[in-house]
């Protein structure tokens, strides 16, 4: 396809530069230059100050329009906007914004005095009138810039190029702004989604090695996630690791451990101490568990890291570190060492499809209308293997089984199609273990052929949403094999 002639056309640019910037960053380099290429420049209160104090002439912008620059009002100026988005007699922006972004621990009426007006503007009619204007948001941009217009190719199409990624900048900006103001906002009172990422790691490839990638991560956050060495993070090392410490940090009261595979639980397992939880979830499938996540809810320990050390894994994600820990992992040079705040699990899930995104709250675990419905209750360690196979069946991927005894769970079944036929994977895994096993469902037994087959497998209890019109079937199958089944009336499906 054949670009417009305007895009071929080198339009010259007006030696006039309008220079307004919170973060300063190389900005007096930029301006140097700038001048010996025979700009002008006006610029702001601040931003005038440095550079005449580095000897760089700069008219002050209140002196420029003949009206004052206050706190709150420094750029909104008539003369200004149609001199850039007009006459184009501005001919170059250099503008970036107060720094919202990178704001915390502070009361709304604070973060309301770092939100950008007057920049905005500016950037914005500077991309609109792209024709006769460039503008330069990023300090990174600067040397580009430069060369560009020592070369003479600052033309239509770069100042376009500039326009593009000038209107998504500014479109980032008002988006951090409003999640943030959003943030205590039921979902259903938002009529608009966004979020406020920006690239955070480049990536070799996704999914598959032909697929572009990158992980965009809000600023606001991206402090709260380290990577202490090993080789760098793939795409589905991130898709497992959040799985990993989601699964580990369900059991907020309890040392657990959670190592995954291919976003599903391998094991599970909580313990008197975090080297026991390792071991145990590690236990719990360790064929699976080669080259899985291991995702903890606790600060790591010197004697957690050497078990681990032992086996072959990609990702560690946890909390916080020992500093011996830390050095023990640290010898496995292609072990990825993620450090991740809990703050980080954020109660909306969204995702792209057909052009738009699909949002839901998290899912979260609840024990408030627990009933049981056969003829024997549960006994006391039968109810506490139910409460913990309840809370890992809701980080398996549907049709999804997970058979547990107390604390740690024996087999899994997940992803599946049918539901006797994860049940059946459970049980197989589960091989030896035939001494107080439990079951969790993630949505209801359609038929009573999942009670059969888990009977065989030596299951006493059973939990599961209940809700099917073959209900009673299946509640009379537990009573005839004597296994006690409890209803949550909560589903966990998970796709």
């Amino acid at each position: 396809m054949k670009k417009s002639k305007h895009l071929k056309s080198k339009t010259s640019t007006k030696k006039k530069v309008l220079i307004s910037v919170a973060n300063k960053d190389g900005i007096v380099e930029f301006a140097r230059t700038l001048k010996e290429l025979g700009f002008e420049i006006i610029a702001t209160g601040g931003t005038q100050k440095l550079l005449k104090e580095n000897d760089i002439d700069a008219v002050k912008i209140s002196e420029y329009t003949g009206g004052t620059e206050s706190e709150r009002v420094k750029t909104l100026s008539q003369k200004i906007a149609k001199e850039i988005l007009e006459t184009g007699e501005i001919g170059l922006v250099v503008c970036n914004l107060y720094p919202f972004f990178a704001q915390k621990n502070k009361i709304l009426d604070e973060m309301i005095e770092f939100i950008d007006i007057g920049g905005v503007t500016l950037i914005r009619a500077g991309a609109k009138n792209y024709q006769h204007v460039g503008v330069v948001y990023d300090p990174g941009q600067y040397h580009a810039v430069i060369e560009a217009l020592k070369e003479n190719e600052f033309t239509v199409d770069y100042r376009l190029k500039l326009a593009r990624e000038a209107f998504d900048y500014i479109a980032w900006y008002d988006t951090v702004i409003a999640d943030y103001l959003s943030m205590q906002i039921d979902l259903t009172e938002r009529r608009y989604f966004s979020t406020g990422a920006e690239i955070f790691i480049p990536m070799r490839y996704g999914e598959n090695p032909h697929q572009k990638a990158a992980f965009y991560l809000n600023q606001l956050f991206q402090e709260e996630f380290k990577i202490h060495g090993g080789k760098q993070i793939s795409y589905n090392n991130i898709l497992d690791a959040e799985v990993a410490f989601g699964a580990a940090n369900e059991f907020s009261e309890e040392i657990a451990c959670a190592v995954i595979k291919h976003q599903t639980p391998c094991g599970v397992a909580i313990g008197s101490n975090q080297a026991e939880a390792f071991e145990r979830a590690y236990m719990a499938d360790s064929l699976s568990a080669f080259g899985g996540i291991v995702g903890l809810n606790r600060t790591v320990t010197p004697e957690t890291a050497e078990l681990i050390k032992k086996h072959f894994f990609e990702v560690v994600i946890a909390p916080d570190y020992d500093a011996k820990a830390l050095e023990v992992l640290q010898t496995k040079k292609n072990l990825r060492t993620v450090q991740i705040s809990p703050n980080l699990i954020q109660p909306l899930i969204y995702r792209p499809v057909f052009s738009g995104i699909l949002i839901q709250e998290r899912d979260k675990t609840g024990y408030t209308d627990w009933g049981v419905v056969t003829k024997r209750q549960p006994t006391e360690y039968e109810t506490a293997a139910l409460k913990f196979a309840w809370k890992v069946v809701k980080w398996t991927k549907s049709n999804s089984i997970v058979i547990a005894i107390k604390g740690r769970t024996v087999g899994i079944g997940a992803g599946q199609t049918s539901r006797v036929g994860a049940v059946e994977i459970a049980v197989k895994q589960a091989g030896h273990q035939q001494a107080g096993i439990v079951m969790a469902s993630d949505a209801f037994f359609p038929f009573r052929d999942g009670i059969d087959a888990a009977a065989k497998g030596g299951v006493t209890a059973v939990i599961e949403p209940g809700g099917s019109k073959r209900d009673d079937e299946v509640i009379a199958a537990c009573n005839e094999y004597d296994i006690a089944m409890v209803f949550t009336h909560m589903r966990h499906f998970r796709h």
